[in-house]
């Protein structure tokens, strides 16, 4: 089966079955489409075996119902959605006067503003309808600035955290985990990259302390993406950066008491995803400079790496890696190049 097929109507927008590599028959297109017909695909998210969703650029979600991809017929656009389970999600979009937030919980929608001008939640993370932490970004009469709302079961606060958030893990309501990495960027850093780890407790924000971690002249520490897949397990991933290119991945291991490094030091490598794989191993995405993005897995302490690159493709870039929870299931988006034009992939293992 030919991994491209020329879309005539958006009636047939799905490409099913059809294999990454050959030397990988796990993963696998569970859809495909023109960036002009789909728009740009960005995170994915999971509740279950019969509910997935993919944030689009400008677009509804798209939803998976356990058969096929479908476009939401919710006319609402938004950018950013985190869930703690099935039938309870948060939504975030656009607004120039205040940030949309929409909760469904019980199998209600409510509207939920946090109303504050000229804002955007960058990351959100949720362990239920009571409970929702929302990063971002505010411009004021001095520039940009960091803001960390929390909602917890009756208005939106503002809280204080030592750094800038950049991405969120939640276990639980008293053990939630954060970023805190500026990457070129450097909004609301003050100039700064210097990388950390945030835990909150159920009363505040503290730093964790990182491994010792040798930087080359210039060079600085960058994480992407953390996963916290049981109380006391979890990761951290990223990359030591030079001029703006990576040169080594990192991967951090968080054992109950301290965080870790791992002795995995792949060269002019960034990570820039991490997700359990429903078991004790993990999957990765990997970003290099002028090459195609990769999927590596970790399990058993032996990595692998499966490349995403379909046949007729350049370039390919993963935009979204999440685990279906009670499963090995997992989803991914890439965006693929070829001479014909850009191509929006949804990814499927199991």
């Amino acid at each position: 089966m030919k991994l491209w097929t020329i879309i005539a109507t958006a009636g047939a927008l799905l490409v099913a079955g059809a294999p990454v590599a050959a030397q990988d028959r796990e993963w696998h297109v569970s859809a495909a489409a023109e960036a002009s017909i789909w728009g740009g695909l960005g995170a994915v998210g999971a509740t279950g075996q019969d509910d997935a969703w993919v944030v689009r650029s400008g677009l509804p979600l798209m939803r998976w119902n356990g058969v096929a991809w479908r476009d939401e017929t919710d006319p609402a656009v938004p950018y950013l959605v985190t869930a703690a389970g099935p039938g309870m999600s948060w939504r975030f979009a656009e607004n120039p006067d205040q940030i949309e937030v929409h909760r469904l919980a019980a199998g209600k929608w409510s509207s939920l503003p946090i109303v504050v001008e000229s804002a955007h939640v960058t990351a959100a993370a949720t362990t239920g309808p009571d409970d929702c932490w929302a990063a971002g970004l505010r411009f004021g009469p001095h520039g940009m600035s960091d803001v960390l709302w929390h909602w917890s079961g009756t208005a939106w606060r503002t809280v204080a955290a030592p750094y800038p958030i950049s991405d969120f893990a939640a276990v639980s309501a008293q053990q939630v985990w954060a970023l805190s990495s500026p990457g070129e960027d450097k909004l609301g850093y003050d100039g700064e990259r210097a990388a950390s780890i945030l835990r909150w407790n159920g009363r505040e924000w503290t730093s964790t302390p990182l491994p010792p971690i040798e930087l080359p002249e210039g060079g600085y520490l960058e994480l992407n993406d953390i996963a916290m897949p049981y109380r006391n397990l979890g990761y951290a991933v990223g990359a030591i950066t030079v001029g703006g290119l990576p040169r080594e991945a990192v991967v951090l291991r968080w054992d109950g008491t301290s965080w870790q490094r791992l002795d995995h030091r792949t060269p002019s490598t960034a990570y820039t995803y991490v997700a359990t794989d429903g078991g004790s191993g993990l999957w990765l995405g990997a970003a290099r400079p002028r090459q195609p993005d990769a999927l590596v897995r970790f399990v058993d302490g032996t990595w692998s790496e499966v490349p995403v690159t379909p046949q007729g493709t350049t370039r390919a870039e993963i935009r979204g890696l999440t685990n279906v929870p009670g499963s090995t299931r997992m989803w991914a988006t890439v965006e693929a190049s070829a001479p014909t034009g850009v191509r929006q992939l949804v990814l499927t293992y199991q």
